[in-house]
């Protein structure tokens, strides 16, 4: 027996020592070696037997959980990301071409309205040259400055290359509390703090679906803000995934209703998908809320 075979065979020994039930160990095996042990014990924490602590866990799982069940956790997991993911990215298009369209017709005269201390906080138009060196590399950057000396690109070319958490800095700096909240307005929301708060729940989301992160167990940091036009009043919890959800859904909403209409079906369909295991469902809906 190869090294390796042992390796895996020793996971697949320790999972069933907590408890796990495994049906068919040879599927077991190329579970292993595609997602991986480590991984795969983010899945197995719901069902185990001192949930929710997550502290000195012991990894004893609840009687009957199967490999079957931790599985399509994964999976849904997996295709729940996938379906944010593409939802976010239209929200995070629609906030840099508002910023964009909004500031760039008031400074119509300064397309590099982004570094000018007048019109931003003279700490952020210090510092931005700092973030125009990642800019800079793109290869549409690169062939705007050979073809225009300059420092900076302008605002509709320079701000497409900027991550989500960069235009949100970039907000945050600009000086005119009127020109900030035109873009709130824009988004259908009226308060500052309220589009922060927003879009801050977004930002996370979208960094955990990026980057592969486990999402179904989703903690926010600090609660959703109940002073808001998307209605949170009645979640026992405004941590979990459901409220960052119906977040996405109002700004979605505030770009077509078509697409909300899309996003609504995907998630119920992906939800439905999984009521028939009422132990998979229950994880899904304590853990995250959705139901």
């Amino acid at each position: 027996m190869s090294d390796y075979i042992k390796w895996i065979s020793g996971q697949i020994e320790q999972l069933k020592g907590w408890g796990l039930i495994i049906p068919d160990e040879e599927k077991a095996f190329e579970i292993l070696s595609d997602i991986g042990f480590y991984r795969l014990g983010f899945y197995l924490f719901p069902f185990e037997k001192r949930y929710p602590a997550k502290v000195h866990r012991e990894h004893y799982l609840k009687r009957g959980t199967s490999l079957d069940t931790i599985t399509r956790l994964y999976y849904f997991d997996f295709d729940l990301r996938l379906i944010l993911l593409k939802y976010i990215s239209r929200i995070e298009i629609h906030l840099r071409t508002t910023i964009v369209n909004y500031m760039s017709a008031k400074h119509h005269n300064n397309d590099t309205w982004f570094v000018d201390d007048k019109i931003v906080s003279p700490s952020y138009a210090r510092s931005f040259s700092e973030v125009y060196e990642r800019i800079k590399l793109s290869p549409y950057i690169k062939w705007h400055h050979h073809n225009h000396p300059c420092k900076y690109a302008p605002a509709w070319k320079t701000l497409e290359y900027m991550t989500i958490g960069e235009i949100m800095d970039l907000f945050d700096a600009i000086s005119n509390v009127t020109s900030r909240l035109d873009i709130c307005k824009a988004h259908g929301i009226r308060s500052i703090k309220t589009f922060d708060n927003y879009f801050t729940a977004i930002r996370r989301v979208r960094n955990r679906c990026a980057h592969g992160g486990v999402l179904f167990d989703y903690k926010a940091n600090g609660a959703m803000t109940c002073k808001g036009p998307v209605d949170l009043s009645n979640l026992p919890d405004r941590t979990n995934l459901n409220g960052a959800i119906r977040v996405i859904k109002f700004l979605t909403s505030n770009i077509s209703h078509n697409r909300l209409a899309d996003l609504e079906l995907e998630l119920q369909t992906l939800i439905e998908g999984c009521k028939d295991d009422d132990v998979l469902y229950i994880a899904i809906k304590v853990a995250s809320g959705l139901k």
